[in-house]
C-alpha cells in the first residue's frame, strides 16, 4: 500500500495546480505594480523623462511577466544571468534611477523596481537573499533623499494626510518587494514535500524488499549449506564404497530439501498475507497522503486470519477505487462484529465518479467473499458510493476457494 503509482496523478494535478495559481498570483501583482505606477507616476504634464518612464515602465511590466515561468520552474534552476532577467533587473533599475534625478519623479515609478528586487531575490543563493531585499529596501528609501522635506501644509489636516499617502505608498512598496519571494518559497517547499514523500514510499517499498530478501536468505542460506555439506559426506561414502551410509545421506538431503521448500512457502505466503489491521492502517495512510481525509475504525474481535485476509482484500481494493476512480475528499471504513457472530465491512467515500458496468475490483472482492457464503452490496447516493461487505458466522470456506 505504499506504492507511490496511485497518487501519482493525483499530486501531479495538485502540483500544477498549485504551480498555476502561484503564476496567477505574481502575474496579478506585476498588473498591479504597473498599473499603480502609472496612476501615482502620470500626475503631471508630459515631458521628455515622463515619456522616458512611461516606455520603460511598460517595457519592464512585460519582461516581469515573462521571467515568472523561469521562477516556477520544478528544478529550480533561474538563474539570476539569464538575458531576460539582466534586462528586467537592469531596466527597472535605470527607471527608478531616473525617477530620483532631481525634481523628484514620485514614488509611483518604484513600484515595479520592488517588485523585480523580490524576483531577483528568489534565484539568488540563500544568503544573498538577505543582501537583495535590503538593497531593494535601501534603493527605495533613497526616495526620502531625492524627494527632500514636505512642503509647508496650511493646516494640520493637510500634514496628516500628505504623512499617512506617503506612508501607504511606501508600506506598499515595501510589501511588493517581499510578496515574489514568499510566494515561491512556498511553491518550493511544496516541491520539497512532494518529493520527500515520494522518497518515504521509495524507502518503505525498499525496506520491505530487504527484509523479504534477509528473510529468504537466512532460510535458504541455511538449508543449501547443509545441503552441501550432506552431499560432500554422500560422495564420500559413495568412493568408500558404503552405499548404505550414502543412501541414508541422500534421504537426508531429499528432507532437507523439502523442508527448504516448505520454508520458502511459507516465507512468500507471510509476505503476501497482510493482516486487516495493517491493511486498514496502510489504505488510511495512502488516502491521507493523497489529500483524503480518512477514519478508519476496527472493533471485530476474534476475527481469524484467513477471514482477516478476505477483508484485507476488499480494503485494499476500495482504496484502489477510490483512488482510481473517484474525486475524493473524505472516506471511511469500518469493520464491525455483528450480533448475528458474522462480521461486516463498510467503506464510503464521496466525490464518485460514474458508475462502471466492467470491472474486476469488486467482481474479485465478490469471488472471495463468495466461498463465505457472504454477500458484496454496493449503493450511491448524491456523490457517495458506499461498499458493504458482509460475511455471517465464520466456516469453512467452499472446496473451490482451498483447491486454489
Amino acid at each position: 500500500m505504499t506504492d507511490g503509482r496511485f497518487r501519482g496523478p493525483r499530486a501531479a494535478a495538485d502540483l500544477r495546480w498549485m504551480r498555476g495559481s502561484t503564476a496567477v498570483t505574481l502575474w496579478a501583482l506585476v498588473i498591479i505594480g504597473c498599473f499603480l505606477q502609472f496612476t501615482f507616476g502620470l500626475d503631471g504634464a508630459p515631458e521628455p523623462r515622463r515619456i522616458a518612464l512611461i516606455i520603460a515602465s511598460a517595457a519592464s511590466a512585460i519582461l516581469a511577466i515573462a521571467v515568472i515561468p523561469m521562477l516556477l520552474r520544478p528544478d529550480f534552476r533561474a538563474s539570476a544571468r539569464h538575458p531576460i532577467f539582466v534586462a528586467l533587473i537592469s531596466l527597472c533599475v535605470a527607471t527608478w534611477a531616473l525617477a530620483l534625478i532631481p525634481p523628484f519623479a514620485g514614488w509611483g515609478w518604484a513600484f515595479l523596481f520592488a517588485i523585480a528586487g523580490g524576483m531577483l531575490s528568489c534565484v539568488v543563493p540563500l544568503w544573498w537573499r538577505v543582501g537583495v531585499l535590503a538593497l531593494t529596501l535601501a534603493a527605495l528609501a533613497l526616495g526620502f533623499t531625492s524627494a527632500g522635506p514636505l512642503p509647508a501644509p496650511t493646516d494640520g489636516v493637510s500634514a496628516i494626510s500628505d504623512a499617512a499617502s506617503t506612508f501607504v505608498v511606501v508600506g506598499t512598496l515595501a510589501l511588493m518587494t517581499v510578496m515574489p519571494l514568499s510566494a515561491v518559497w512556498v511553491f518550493r517547499v511544496v516541491l520539497r514535500l512532494e518529493e520527500a514523500r515520494r522518497m518515504a514510499s521509495d524507502l518503505a517499498v525498499a525496506t520491505e524488499r530487504l527484509r523479504f530478501a534477509t528473510d529468504l536468505h537466512d532460510i535458504q542460506g541455511h538449508h543449501l549449506q547443509v545441503i552441501a555439506l550432506k552431499s560432500e559426506l554422500a560422495e564420500r561414502r559413495l568412493l568408500a564404497d558404503e552405499p548404505g551410509l550414502a543412501a541414508d545421506e541422500l534421504a537426508a538431503i531429499r528432507s532437507i530439501a523439502k523442508a527448504a521448500l516448505e520454508d520458502t512457502r511459507a516465507v512468500v505466503n507471510n509476505y503476501r498475507t497482510v493482516t486487516v489491521a495493517v491493511e486498514a492502517r496502510n489504505a488510511a495512510a495512502v488516502l491521507r497522503s493523497a489529500g483524503i481525509a480518512c477514519q478508519a475504525n476496527l472493533d471485530a474481535p476474534e476475527l481469524t486470519t484467513p477471514l482477516g485476509a478476505v477483508f484485507a482484500l476488499a480494503i485494499r481494493e476500495s482504496a484502489t477505487n477510490i483512488l482510481r476512480h473517484s474525486k475524493a475528499t473524505e472516506a471511511s471504513l469500518e469493520l464491525v462484529r455483528l450480533d448475528t457472530g458474522g462480521y461486516r465491512l463498510t467503506v464510503t467515500n464521496n466525490g464518485a465518479g460514474t458508475l462502471r458496468a466492467t470491472g474486476t475490483g469488486i467482481a474479485g472482492i465478490t469471488e472471495r467473499v463468495g466461498t463465505w457464503n457472504g454477500t458484496v452490496t454496493t449503493s450511491r447516493h448524491n456523490d457517495t458510493f458506499t461498499l458493504v461487505v458482509c460475511i455471517p458466522t465464520p466456516t469453512e470456506p467452499h472446496r473451490s476457494d482451498t483447491k486454489r
